[in-house]
């Protein structure tokens, strides 16, 4: 093939590739990264195919192979290319998820000595002069050195040396974080004519590698003769380059407890023999929904099923949402699989998580358990892919590109790979147990608690915890002032002092989460975000959640001079303020995402929990999942409230499954447990379906809500969001595309697309930017958008978590 088809890293067109020449002394393969020219840069791409036929008459010529073989195999190029299609991003990005890591870089750019070049021009006394005097003293130079000693104020003789050809500028193409392999010059096959006469530097180097009795490595050549030479010989066919692999693997810890034989429920065997039909049958692709309560025993479902896949000679995926808040569910894992399971989390360095991607690929482990990323895991005989806890947000991508949900893509690759799937929740995402209703997922239900996951009898059954609705108006007009209830505090002496552990819940980190001036009103708000800074008692700070911008706590009001200013609302840290002043002598800690700075004090905060050290652990959402912990008795909702009124649909979901996640903590031991959900509005019914820890009735009340709004899953959404450094601006860009999306639905007589803005965003301002909104409702979206262009400026995010 003459020809190749290459995704390039442009960050333009969806699912769309440019043709490339393929040099005479070049061969590449399909799934392999490459550099190419792309307008005035270079840039990394991907080869999708080779053709005989470009889509152009003029191309270009592919410059060099960034990796020796190919990074992809034709599965994951059909499932990028599906992300790129649904998730209408490029379609490179959709590529790299599945690229392995540290393998992005960038060309850097050198100056060195032109054509025209004469040390002549040099003037010492000049900043200018000084600048070409590097020149004089290295073969090349830094674009951003060189522009550094030239200065701001001449910047202007970078550009009339470019073209007077007194300098010339080259990319010096790096080639990626290649821990596996090791570069070596070699001599090539073929013997190539010198058509130029070799500098000095050239000729030595040339003879050092023929002279050399074995491979000659780059690095070597590089630091003795110039980063330049090499390549220069390596360009002019006198010599080659070969890659030889290292063999090295991401260290692991093996410190895992063991476990004995477990007896399965009569529910749990009913789950797990329609799950091991499925796996059993590798021509086909079927999804479950493991409906199980907290401690219902899920996971001894998941571990089962895995090993049936492993003796049937394939592979598992085990998807959590955050490793470091699943600690146990890991350990259970690597106790039972031992060295064959491989472990993705952030904490690994780049060469380890560069070398177990490598030894995942050659096939070295039968499960793989990580977050959203680990789905993107070089897996070649996947049989089973676990997601579990489900419905959890942190599955969904938000933030960069591709803004793709791992659930929906598990699917996919679970289709393309004749895959079962089970997705297992306390309280499954709407639209999945809905999908069970429609057929298309098959419903599992574990409806009971088992005592402990070491000795499962269908006779040992535990209740759920007893949850009690605290009302905090009427606290408040009984002239209970404190931030806990009498019954809560009641509860909490209780516990404590019969030797038992309590949990508390508050989703707000800090102090308080509002600073006011009590004279005229004025709420302290950061400066480049729309929304109110927290103080932070710790150190007396204000700190925006949206930035991270940190201020100093002002003594007067920014706006009236008034020295009446105060804390307002609640967070974690006035929560163990107030706790140690009513239960001096207790051992309080804190778990949120200002404490939790590192994997480091996520473990200790969890082995002191373990361990009873810890006796009421006060948290945010960390501390609602995945502990399992038999000591902990009772667990409150400091203010189930916060959340509930977001201008988000889920909003209501999310406030369940927050709190029956929290409910779940409690009583998983022999002693039975209790849940405090104090609320300014107990008669809401997501608070009413979480004290009664109901599921069926939280859906049915969401369905119901769901089918009369038209919102998912009776129709799908796309949310538009345009940034821009101007409001105006903003406002200008969100308006015309409304209207250019509105014109297209009269002028196509659609009827079942909505348009929905434009409205400003939630917060409005995030880093400085303005945030406007459109929310486009309705079926066939993808085929509805086909045309629309969409600038660098827009957030195109198909199937939002949030549509704020």
């Amino acid at each position: 093939m003459k020809y190749a088809e290459i995704a390039v890293d442009s960050g333009i067109s969806v699912d769309r590739t440019f043709s490339y020449s393929i040099p005479a002394n070049m061969i590449v393969e399909e799934g392999q990264l490459v550099w190419v020219p792309f307008g005035s840069q270079i840039t990394q791409g991907l080869v999708i195919k080779l053709t005989e036929h470009p889509q152009v008459e003029s191309t270009r010529d592919i410059l060099q192979a960034i990796e020796p073989s190919p990074l992809l195999s034709n599965n994951s190029l059909m499932i990028a290319s599906w992300i790129s299609r649904y998730y209408l991003c490029s379609l490179f990005s959709a590529l790299s998820l599945f690229l392995p890591p540290g393998l992005k870089t960038q060309v850097q750019p050198m100056i060195s000595q032109g054509n025209h070049y004469d040390e002549s021009l040099i003037n010492s006394g000049t900043t200018e002069g000084k600048a070409l005097m590097l020149l004089s003293q290295r073969s090349a130079v830094r674009e951003s050195e060189f522009r550094k000693v030239l200065g701001k104020a001449n910047l202007r003789y970078l550009a009339i040396w470019l073209k007077s050809g007194i300098i010339q500028r080259e990319s010096r193409l790096p080639r990626g974080k290649s821990f596996r392999y090791s570069s070596y010059l070699i001599s090539p096959s073929i013997n190539s004519s010198v058509e130029k006469p070799l500098s000095e530097k050239q000729t030595r180097l040339l003879n050092a590698v023929k002279n050399s009795s074995k491979p000659y490595p780059i690095t070597l050549a590089n630091k003795e003769f110039g980063a330049g030479v090499p390549n220069a010989l390596v360009t002019k066919g006198l010599l080659a380059i070969e890659w030889n692999r290292q063999n090295s693997s991401a260290t692991t810890d093996n410190l895992v407890p063991q476990e004995t034989d477990i007896t399965l429920t009569s529910k749990q065997t009913l789950a797990l023999q329609s799950i091991s039909k499925s796996i059993l049958d590798k021509n086909s692709s079927n999804i479950f929904l493991l409906h199980g309560v907290t401690g219902s025993g899920k996971t001894e479902v998941y571990l089962r099923a895995i090993q049936k896949v492993i003796d049937s000679g394939r592979q598992s995926l085990y998807l959590v949402p955050e490793i470091s808040l699943t600690p146990q569910t890991v350990s259970r894992v690597r106790a039972r699989f031992k060295e064959r399971v491989a472990v993705i989390h952030s904490q690994l360095t780049v060469r380890e998580r560069f070398d177990l991607w490598w030894d995942i690929n050659d096939g070295a482990y039968d499960v793989i358990i990580g977050p959203r990323s680990a789905l993107f895991a070089p897996i070649s005989h996947l049989g089973l892919i676990i997601i579990d806890e489900e419905h959890e947000w942190t599955y969904k991508q938000s933030d960069s590109n591709p803004r793709y949900h791992a659930r929906t893509v598990a699917l996919a690759i679970a289709r393309n790979s004749k895959a079962t799937v089970i997705l297992g929740s306390a309280t499954p995402n709407i639209e999945s147990y809905h999908q069970t209703l429609q057929n298309s997922y098959q419903l599992l239900e574990l409806p009971e608690r088992v005592t402990n996951q070491n000795s499962v009898t269908a006779s040992g059954k535990s209740s759920m915890a007893d949850a009690y609705i605290c009302d905090m108006r009427k606290e408040l007009k009984e002239g209970n002032r404190s931030i806990f209830s009498r019954e809560l505090l009641a509860r909490l002496k209780i516990c404590i002092s019969q030797g038992e552990q309590a949990i508390l819940f508050i989703n707000q980190r800090g102090s308080a989460p509002i600073v006011q001036c009590r004279d005229c009103g004025h709420v302290v708000e950061c400066n480049r975000c729309s929304v109110t800074l927290t103080f932070h008692s710790e150190d007396g700070s204000l700190l925006c959640h949206k930035c991270n911008r940190r201020r100093k706590n002002p003594t007067n009001c920014p706006n009236c001079k008034a020295s009446n200013i105060r804390q307002l609302g609640i967070g974690t840290q006035r929560v163990v303020e107030e706790l140690r002043k009513v239960l001096p002598h207790t051992n309080i800690d804190r778990w949120d995402s200002d404490s939790n700075a590192s994997n480091h004090y996520s473990n200790d905060a969890m082995h002191s929990l373990q361990i009873g050290r810890t006796q009421v652990l006060v948290g945010t959402q960390v501390v609602a999942k995945g502990l399992d912990i038999p000591n902990v008795t009772l667990v409150g909702a400091i203010l189930a409230d916060i959340g509930l009124h977001i201008p988000d649909f889920r909003s209501g979901e999310r406030t369940f499954n927050t709190l029956c996640q929290l409910a779940g903590r409690s009583g998983r031991g022999t002693r039975p447990g209790s849940v405090i959900i104090q609320t300014y509005n107990p008669d809401k019914w997501p608070i009413i379906c979480a004290a009664k820890q109901n599921y069926q009735l939280m859906f049915e009340h969401e369905i119901s809500e769901r089918r009369k709004q038209g919102n998912p899953p009776f129709n799908d959404i796309i949310h538009l969001v345009y940034h821009d450094l101007s409001i105006k601006t903003a406002q200008h860009h969100v308006n015309t595309m409304c209207n250019t999306l509105n014109n297209k639905i009269l002028n196509q007589g659609i009827t079942d697309i909505e348009i929905i803005g434009p409205a400003p965003g939630f917060p409005e301002k995030i880093r400085g930017a303005y945030r406007w909104h459109i929310i486009i409702r309705g079926r066939n979206l993808h085929r509805f958008l086909e045309g629309v262009q969409f600038s660098p400026k827009w957030i195109v995010d198909v199937d939002p978590a949030q549509v704020v």
